[in-house]
């Protein structure tokens, strides 16, 4: 078999291998050395690390490491976390999700889904590593064809590697400005995947910054900051991990210098039309990172948009019957001008099912955000394309860091350019200090609504517990003070019972 070929296959098995130096067992004849690999790639980067990095991007929607209906993958793990807020109701389910709906089994260091985050987080490091333990030293700036690509790749995976560590921070540890940074991070691992102690929280979030900053630098370098690919990594998608690292650690200007970068190259936002009947699927526009979907690469009836879509045949969320809605507290806020709150039903409306002929009542609030069309007549609905970031929300982490920083006219600006937009009516806001920073929360709990688990972070970084007491729709009548019970323990299972260096958990 030539070299690229079983380097392709060992692509496809990557995540099975525990070291570098098996990973790269290209010849059966022989073991190369470090330096040998190091020079092949320096001879044919695109052969050697073009597979590898395919294959650590596609993670971010590939299967979880506890493939099961209610965690298929990256996208449904955070619907479980925008369960455990205020905003996002559990309208009618039979079973499933409802124990995360009521906070229930979710954080504890025996339960099912600490081991989920945790594994899965730390697997894209892993292969980040792993890639970045074969990348030659070379002169950067030399940029010849070839070290393009290697400076293309090493970029790749330290993204990939910071926003893996960034999740595991916010998940594992208390936010960084409410107590955590004086408190034990995750463990910083290397390509070897050996047992580590956990790292301090400070020296966990700088791994991450330099990560970050680093992968920016080397797109830009190499012209790769922005590519027309809403699927791979450029450094639009780097700079938006940047983003929220910073703003998470209070770098408030580095937040907004990151943001000015990204939102440069996405100037257009989606449109009425486009928001409010594509079901948050277009791989265009003010969408930065996202997914495509694949005969080969779909998740079925339990992906998100099989959760998240009501009108789907057949997906779990839509005619088996597990639906979501808006808290009516939420949605009351929302301007009757803003094209936003179209996204929600506002009356007890009729549905059939097309297949089947099932008749159903979707009731007032519940979710149409996400019930995009088929892409083709022989496609159900849950199988579809996805988006991880949009411009939006950078938008709105940079409303927040100029707030933070004390430039309230900047942020008054910057709020103003994304929600004139949602609503014809929006006035520029004259408010400052505490009530900006209100309004600023208000328009983000709306614009980011049952994506990408925002609302949990953002809950963690503002401190706001669950009290969802007042709400007229909300069936779990919760109340969780903000703290401890938003930090997961880190898993018993599959980490502590195998790593003699972690002594202390979470409480």
């Amino acid at each position: 078999m030539k070299k690229n070929k079983l380097f392709i296959a060992i692509a496809a098995l990557s995540i099975s291998f525990s070291s570098c130096q098996k990973l790269l067992d290209l010849d059966p004849e022989s073991r190369l050395t470090q330096d040998d690999i190091q020079e092949v790639v320096k001879r044919n980067p695109d052969k050697i690390l073009e597979p590898l990095v395919t294959a650590l991007v596609s993670q971010v929607n590939d299967y979880t490491n506890i493939n099961s209906v209610d965690s298929k993958n990256y996208s449904v793990n955070n619907l479980l976390l925008s369960l455990k807020g205020n905003d996002m109701v559990l309208a009618a389910s039979a079973s499933w999700l409802k124990a995360d709906y009521e906070m229930r089994a979710y954080r504890e260091e025996a339960s099912p889904r600490v081991q989920i985050y945790w594994g899965t987080f730390y697997r894209y490091i892993y292969l980040a590593n792993q890639i970045l333990n074969v990348i030659p030293e070379i002169n950067e700036d030399d940029l010849s064809s070839a070290n393009k690509s290697i400076l293309r790749y090493k970029a790749t995976a330290l993204a990939i590697r910071s926003f893996a560590y960034t999740n595991l921070m916010w998940l594992y540890q208390d936010d960084y400005l409410m107590g955590g940074q004086n408190k034990l991070g995750v463990p910083i691992t290397d390509a070897s995947a050996a047992a580590k102690p956990r790292a301090t929280a400070q020296e966990v979030w700088d791994l991450v910054l330099n990560d970050s900053e680093t992968a920016v630098n080397l797109f830009k370098k190499i012209n790769g900051f922005y590519t027309a690919s809403r699927t791979d990594i450029d450094g639009s998608v780097a700079s938006s991990f940047l983003v929220r690292a910073a703003l998470t650690t209070g770098n408030w200007d580095k937040a907004i210098n990151a943001a000015n970068d990204v939102i440069a190259v996405y100037p257009e936002l989606f449109n009425e039309v486009e928001y409010t009947t594509s079901g948050m699927t277009l791989l265009s526009k003010e969408t930065i990172f996202g997914y495509e979907y694949t005969s080969t690469n779909g998740k079925g009836t339990s992906s998100f948009p099989g959760w998240m879509n009501p009108k789907s045949e057949g997906g779990y969320g839509g005619s088996q019957g597990h639906w979501m809605a808006i808290d009516q507290r939420l949605y009351d806020q929302i301007a009757a001008s803003d094209y936003r709150k179209k996204n929600f039903l506002s009356e007890n409306t009729g549905f059939k099912y097309p297949t089947s002929g099932a008749e159903v009542t979707f009731e007032k609030y519940y979710s149409l955000k996400f019930a995009a069309p088929k892409i083709s007549a022989a496609i159900p609905e849950y199988n579809h394309n996805e988006i991880f970031i949009r411009v939006s929300e950078i938008i709105l982490a940079k409303a927040e860091a100029q707030l933070r920083a004390n430039k309230d006219s900047d942020a008054q600006n910057t709020l103003f350019t994304l929600v004139s937009k949602r609503d014809p009516n929006y006035v520029k806001s004259n408010q400052t200090g505490a009530n900006l920073f209100d309004e600023i929360k208000l328009h983000r709990r709306i614009e980011l609504w049952g994506e990408g688990g925002h609302e949990f972070f953002d809950n963690k970084r503002w401190n706001i517990g669950v009290n969802r007491t007042s709400s007229a729709n909300h069936t779990e009548k919760l109340v969780v003070p903000a703290g401890k019970d938003f930090t997961l323990q880190i898993p018993l299972n599959t980490e502590l019972n195998f790593n003699d260096y972690i002594q202390e958990q979470n409480p």
